[in-house]
């Protein structure tokens, strides 16, 4: 049984247009309109002895450690709740305005960074509210597979080399080519209610899947499928209802199904996903078992990481594809990003490329379930390792958690090749992410040994 305070609270954080939006490379950056709100939504959990944790989910591509402290700050002097038990995660829409200078953003950003403040600091005001609300309540755990609308976007093609499964959406693919799929996806979807007075008040779903199919055709602030999932399932917990989306491992996952040349991108596709998601949460919660939730706990680990480094050849490539950029810049472009902006990052990188990083894994135990948070786009894979070696069942891995340090691909994968193992898409050495497994499998074994 519960014997939790929790509360909740959604706060609308959408800005005005014109903002960049991020997550693809475009000619034009400056958000046109408004599709649908972002916004900031939030959980706090408290137990009897007084420990606290919080969950803040963001429509956003991503948030860096910058963005992250402002956030934990903020929160941290408007309430007594520690700034460092606050896990910020970003859902990962395209479509939401750009936080930070990741993605060659940086001279994007410089004239709107205070308007980008004010958008975090809103973000940050749905924890404080949520601390404001506590209220004894209970927690309800259900489990449902989704299995038609994730694919792992990293295909083998016959003659052993790897193609992103996007590329069926462009003329000449052949799918006769294709062998298979480099890896999996995960089904799964994990879902937390909160009930109050036996009524359900909250949701929180966990599934992993990239949402973006509003991609670099689109122009208006949106949540993308999250939106919907969270729109329709609110709607048939009744009134008042509201849900949290924490995507999942999602780095080499995506919606495209290459086998079918009729599918595509934009809101009737985001739609037909958040719809399905939010049938099958309904369908977790009609099935769910109460929560042993009686504590609080949680931990956080540095972890030092090796960055890539960048060879004198390499460099050269980058001076020469830069030079050729300056003379023909290049054009905005759906998916996956131009040479001229891997030139640029890489030799970013090599200027830092002796100077270890440090990053942050996190984990949080509500009694017999635990949250965790990976800083990055991890794959499909590394969240199946979690789970599979956590001492719970009620496990939610989330990716692009306090920070935004790009892809983390497995150990394999840089031999297969692909958009995710470029440099540039990635920062660090093979073996990075594995590194990050295992902060997190230890942080587990040392909550739930209490």
């Amino acid at each position: 049984m519960s014997s939790l305070q929790i509360g909740t609270a959604c706060v609308d954080i959408t800005p005005e247009p014109e903002l960049p939006l991020m997550g693809n490379f475009r000619d034009d950056y400056a958000a046109r309109g408004v599709h649908d709100p972002l916004t900031a939504r939030a959980l706090v959990f408290a137990d009897d002895r007084g420990a606290k944790a919080a969950l803040l989910a963001v429509d956003i591509c991503m948030l860096d450690r910058e963005n992250v402290r402002l956030i934990r700050e903020e929160i941290g002097s408007h309430c007594d709740l520690p700034p460092e038990n606050v896990l910020v995660h970003a859902t990962h829409t395209h479509s939401a305005p750009a936080a930070g200078g990741k993605l060659g953003m940086a001279d994007k950003i410089a004239p709107h960074t205070g308007a980008i403040e004010t958008f975090l600091r809103k973000a940050a005001s749905a924890v404080v509210t949520a601390n404001d609300r506590l209220t004894e309540a209970a927690i309800e755990v259900g489990h449902a597979r989704e299995e038609r609308i994730s694919f792992n976007r990293r295909l083998r093609r016959r003659d052993g080399s790897t193609q992103m499964n996007w590329e069926a959406l462009q003329p000449g693919f052949d799918p006769a080519q294709v062998a298979g799929d480099w890896g999996p996806v995960d089904p799964e979807m994990i879902c937390l209610t909160i009930r109050h007075r036996q009524q359900p008040v909250t949701a929180l779903v966990h599934f992993g899947l990239h949402p973006a199919i509003l991609a670099g055709d689109n122009w208006l602030y949106s949540a993308d499928y999250p939106g919907y999932l969270r729109d329709a399932l609110s709607q048939s917990l009744g009134k008042g209802a509201t849900c949290l989306f924490l995507n999942g491992c999602c780095g080499d996952v995506n919606h495209v199904d290459y086998r079918d040349p009729h599918q595509g991108r934009g809101y009737e596709m985001a739609e037909r996903v958040g719809s399905l998601l939010a049938a099958k949460a309904r369908q977790a919660i009609e099935s769910a078992e109460p929560l042993k939730s009686d504590c609080v706990h949680v931990s956080r680990t540095q972890v030092e990481l090796e960055r890539w480094k960048i060879s004198p050849a390499e460099r050269q490539w980058c001076e020469q594809v830069l030079k050729e950029a300056r003379e023909r810049p290049p054009q905005g472009q759906v998916d996956g990003l131009p040479d001229a902006y891997f030139a640029e990052l890489r030799l970013e990188m090599a200027r830092v490329q002796d100077e270890a990083d440090r990053v942050e894994v996190m984990a949080i135990r509500i009694g017999d379930a635990a949250i965790v948070g990976l800083p990055g786009e991890a794959f499909c894979e590394l969240g199946l390792e979690i789970k599979r070696r956590s001492l719970t069942r009620h496990t939610l891995v989330a990716g692009l958690c306090n920070d935004a340090i790009g892809y983390l691909p497995t150990q394999e994968a840089f031999q297969q090749g692909g958009y995710e193992t470029t440099v540039g898409s990635t920062f660090y050495e093979p073996g990075s992410a594995e590194r990050l497994v295992a902060a997190a499998v230890g942080q587990l074994e040392h909550l739930f040994d209490k």
